[in-house]
């Protein structure tokens, strides 16, 4: 028995570690100007590389809902399976936030500005959200099309909003530490961040991910 606790154990880590390594690589090139570029200058690139994350992200929860050992097959192929309509979600949702920056700034110390910022800071995380839970959805429902997913996912986001605040917090505690130690940060923290967004988004989206029973055949 503790032989067993042992290997489950080593097993984890190594899948947290090894999701973790994968991540890194396959958005390297937005981590690439996120921690070695001036943001406030190359922002626009950012913008541009911000596609790179939402692959990444779903291969990630790819290899969580497989529960497999063998996490470098098990990321790569979730990679090629949901990758294009990752980097759709990711590649959206990095646009809306810009027009919203955009529109916050254009507000900031006007008159309208302290009833826009306020609104347009909670439209931001809302789309945060949104796309957090679209990506597991891919995952766990690659079979409905991505605008009706991200739909649900809005509205599950929203129902169950303590998920979504664990999420947000988890991502806000890897920003910080990767802001402060990056290499480490992203070496220990990413897969593990991941794993919470994961499980929170997997209860978010439980009514979708319910399969009907099928009738039994008539006699």
């Amino acid at each position: 028995m503790r032989y067993e606790v042992y290997n489950r154990v080593f097993a984890t880590a190594y899948a947290l570690l090894g999701t973790s390594a994968l991540v890194v690589l396959a958005s390297a090139p937005f981590l690439a100007v996120l921690l070695f570029t001036p943001v406030t200058v190359t922002w626009p690139l950012l913008v541009l590389t911000a596609p790179f994350l939402g692959p990444a992200v779903a291969a990630a929860h790819a290899v969580f809902d497989a529960g497999t050992s063998d996490v470098l097959r098990g990321f790569v192929r979730g990679w090629r399976s949901h990758g294009r309509r990752a980097a759709l979600v990711t590649g959206v949702a990095a646009g809306v936030l810009v027009v919203l920056a955009v529109d916050a700034r254009a507000a900031w110390g006007t008159p309208v500005g302290a009833v826009a910022i306020p609104v347009l800071a909670v439209l931001g995380l809302l789309t945060a959200v949104t796309a957090l839970v679209t990506l597991t959805g891919l995952v766990e429902r690659p079979d409905v099309p991505v605008v009706r997913l991200a739909r649900a996912c809005l509205f599950l986001a929203l129902r169950r909003a303590h998920f979504s605040a664990v999420s947000l917090v988890v991502l806000w505690v890897l920003a910080a530490a990767v802001g402060a130690v990056p290499v480490p940060a992203l070496a220990l923290l990413t897969g593990p961040a991941l794993y919470v967004v994961w499980v929170g988004s997997r209860a978010t989206l439980r009514p979708v991910r319910a399969v009907e029973e099928p009738e039994p055949a008539a006699r």
